[in-house]
């Protein structure tokens, strides 16, 4: 029936050529209209399937695949097209078997990069599913700083294995090629340890997140500020002059590190004043707890309390302590309760401590008194 029909078409036609032509359009068209079937079958059945099931990790790989079914029936139509016209080329066409197979290496290396792009898709959407599943199960926030980090990894092996398959698709030795940039490497390495050190640092954080994105953080160089990005190099801080300070990983890894944030932002208040001795203490006390319990960014439980820290020289050391549930309000409530203490103490008739002196002043006469007595 096959042969018929091309001899049919040969009596129309006239050459082999035009023939092979006609038979590798239908080829290219078919694959086509394959793959119109194939998109809205997974655009419909496909979807109501997947909408049956618990997960949601296949629903994003369906979104992941739709959009390139088109672009890979182009390639596989385009391979086929290519392969049947070069049935109708002479061997001794050397042209025209040339130009065939740039045409077929052009094929192979848009196969391998949609390959590659898809692989990349699919393997970043199910490393963040995973983490997100993780992350609601331990009931701890996504770690946002190790997914580019992960992505770059996967980016640079897909790649990687993709150029030394087109390679080889070429007839490229890459047997060599390994072993250079297995030599290049170490030497790389060796030339670049401090900045290798500080990566593997910046992984090492960002695998046991002793500091996320977010947090206020105390530096072992003793700036205070909230953490801006970390970075496979270097952690940034926002410091509060709105300068960002750029701190090594390595060192940060090796150093003690204060975190505010971590594991919860509620953080403490204090606030210290001195009143003079003699003071009703009582009424002192009463005064601060009455601001303490109206300030509205203070916690109610615990519950804000008055201790006497110190007995000093010449003042009674005082000290407010209370919560707040964000470090951002630690600040501004402390602030508020020192000038709310302050008028009232004023007000109120209770003074500060002062430094106090005693002096005694001994006349001349007392002293020549005290020296003929000793005689």
């Amino acid at each position: 029936m096959y042969e018929r029909l091309q001899h049919v078409l040969q009596q129309y036609l006239g050459t082999e050529w035009s023939i092979h032509l006609v038979n590798a359009t239908l080829f290219f068209v078919a694959v086509l209209v394959l793959g119109v079937l194939l998109r809205r079958f997974l655009n419909t059945a496909g979807r109501r399937l997947i909408a049956s099931t618990e997960t949601e990790l296949d629903d994003r790989i369906l979104e992941v695949i739709l959009p390139r079914v088109k672009w890979l029936t182009i390639v596989i139509g385009a391979y086929l097209f290519s392969d049947e016209i070069a049935k109708a080329i002479p061997p001794t066409d050397r042209t025209g078997l040339q130009l065939h197979g740039y045409a077929n290496g052009l094929i192979y290396v848009a196969f391998v990069t949609l390959i590659s792009i898809l692989l990349i898709r699919l393997t970043d959407v199910s490393i963040r599913y995973g983490m997100e599943r993780h992350a609601h199960r331990t009931a701890s926030k996504l770690n946002e700083a190790i997914l580019p980090l992960l992505h770059r990894v996967i980016l640079i092996v897909i790649v990687l294995i993709a150029s030394i398959t087109a390679l080889g698709h070429f007839g490229v030795d890459v047997s060599s090629l390994l072993v250079f940039l297995g030599g290049s490497s170490v030497a790389v390495a060796l030339a670049a340890q401090d900045t290798l050190q500080n990566m593997i640092a910046g992984f090492v954080i960002m695998l046991d997140r002793p500091f996320r994105v977010g947090d206020r953080i105390k530096l072992p160089t003793n700036e205070v500020g909230d953490v801006y990005e970390i970075g496979l190099r270097s952690t940034k801080v926002l410091d509060f002059d709105n300068n960002l300070i750029v701190s090594p990983n390595a060192e940060l890894v090796k150093s003690k590190i204060i975190n505010f944030s971590y594991p919860r932002h509620e953080i403490r208040v204090l606030v210290e004043t001195a009143v003079a001795y003699g003071t009703d203490l009582d009424r002192a006390r009463s005064i601060m707890l009455d601001f303490a319990r109206a300030n509205s960014d203070l916690l109610g439980t615990p519950a804000p309390e008055v201790f006497l820290a110190a007995l000093d020289e010449s003042a009674v050391q005082l000290q407010l302590v209370g919560r707040t549930d964000d470090w951002s309000k630690k600040w501004r409530a402390e602030t508020t309760l020192r000038e709310q203490i302050y008028n009232a103490f004023l007000a109120n008739g209770i003074q500060p401590g002062l430094p106090q002196r005693v002096v005694q002043v001994v006349s001349r006469s007392d002293n020549a008194a005290s020296a003929n007595a000793s005689h």
